[in-house]
Order: structure tokens, then sequence, then C-alpha cells
């Protein structure tokens, strides 16, 4: 994790690298462009201590037509370690937040750093979004807690859809979501999705299921007239 220089430092330079101070966004137009190309990044500031209370800070600039954003991770202590309270976002340099986003499920262990809060592009319009471990179930199959950036309102919008996705990764060069999962001992799968108006859609499905005997039989399942249809099956891959 980065140390406290090392986050003044990054934050510093993504100011610089823009070439513009915050007046200069206020006379862009409304809904800026994304640019498919831009990678972006974040940095949070590492808590002082174990028994740091305060709120996580975290910076991004999610595109270059937009200054440096200020996340404020609001927690509190539970059970579970970490539980997310709010997310306050905030133009850096300005006092007031510009959205507040509460009812957050996120509880996590504290071991998990900012509640695995990252600031991506999950909808591959080169816009960064931003999304938080919602909890660590007992297997492999993580669910997410997702906002995506909505340029015209300037403002992040849930996604309930994609929060139904478990352990989601993004590939932005093919514009797929997979999912890899498992539902018993003798099942797995992965799923991939792609997006359509503004929503993932499940187009492709394999499925590994062992039976009593020992053997593997993946089944592959392709989305075809809106339905999610087998279309064949096979031997399953050696892991």
């Amino acid at each position: 994790m980065a140390s406290a220089a090392t986050f003044r430092q990054w934050t510093g330079a993504l100011l610089l690298g823009a070439g513009f101070g915050l007046s200069a966004f206020h006379a862009m137009a409304a809904e800026p462009v994304g640019d498919e190309t831009f990678e972006g990044g974040f940095a949070c500031a590492p808590a002082k201590s174990e028994n740091d209370k305060a709120p996580v800070r975290c910076r991004s600039q999610i595109n270059p037509s937009l200054p440096v954003f200020e996340f404020l991770l609001v927690w509190k202590q539970s059970d579970g370690g970490h539980a997310l309270e709010r997310i306050e976002l905030r133009e850096q340099g300005k006092p007031e937040p510009f959205q507040v986003i509460e009812n957050i499920q996120s509880d996590v262990s504290s071991h998990i750093a900012n509640n695995g809060f990252e600031a991506i592009d999950l909808n591959f319009d080169g816009f960064l979004d931003m999304r938080v471990i919602s909890f660590l179930p007992a297997g492999p199959n993580t669910p997410y807690q997702n906002w995506l950036w909505s340029p015209r309102h300037h403002r992040f919008v849930a996604n309930p859809a994609l929060d139904e996705i478990s352990s989601p990764q993004f590939d932005a060069d093919a514009e797929e979501i997979t999912s890899a999962w498992r539902s018993s001992a003798v099942e797995h799968g992965s799923d991939i999705y792609v997006y359509d108006e503004g929503k993932p859609v499940l187009i492709h499905r394999e499925v590994d299921k062992w039976s009593e005997g020992g053997t593997c039989e993946r089944s592959y399942f392709d989305r075809i007239e809106d339905d999610l249809r087998k279309t064949g099956t096979g031997p399953c891959e050696a892991e």
C-alpha cells in the first residue's frame, strides 16, 4: 500500500497531467465525451494505525475532462469488521460534496482494505465507475455493490443488475464481463455478459459438473432469441 507521501505525489501528478484546474471543468460541455482508451486509476490514503477510525479518503480522476474526485468512505465497526455507512463525493478543493451515497451494503473484514473500494471502468464508456465488496461469502462468489458514472447527471448511479454478478472481471478490449462461480462441491461454472441498453446481459455460460463416479462433463449455453439455451456438451478441461 502506498505511503501518505506517495499518495500526495500521485494526486498532485493527476492535476498537473490534466493541464487544467477546476475552473476549466465548468467551462466544458455538460456531457463530456468518454475516452475508451483512458485507463485512469485511484489511490486511498493508508490508515495511520490499526486503531484508526477516521473515514477512508480515496482520490481518482475518472476522466481526463473532469477534475480529481475525492471519495470519503465513512464506516463504523461491526461484527464483520467494517461496515460502510456512506460515501461522500467531492470535487477536489471544494468543501461540500456534490453527492452522498447512503444505504450501502458493504460489511467486510477489517483486513480488506477500504472495503474493496475501486474506481474502474465497469461499462467500458471511458469513465471510471466505482464499486465496493458487499460481503465475503464462504465460497468464491464475491458480491459487489456498483455505481456507474452518468456524464449527463454528473453523479454515480446504482446498477442493481450489475450487483447480481458475482466476482466480476472486466475485459475492456472485448467489452465483456466474466464471472466465475461455484454452486456446490460438484458444480461450478463461468459466465460472460455484455451490455445491452445499459444493463449486463448473460450471453454465454459453461458449467462443469462431476458425477458420483468422478467424471466431469461440461455443458455449454448460449443466448439465442433472448433465451439462454443449451448448445452442447463435452469433457471438462483439466485444471
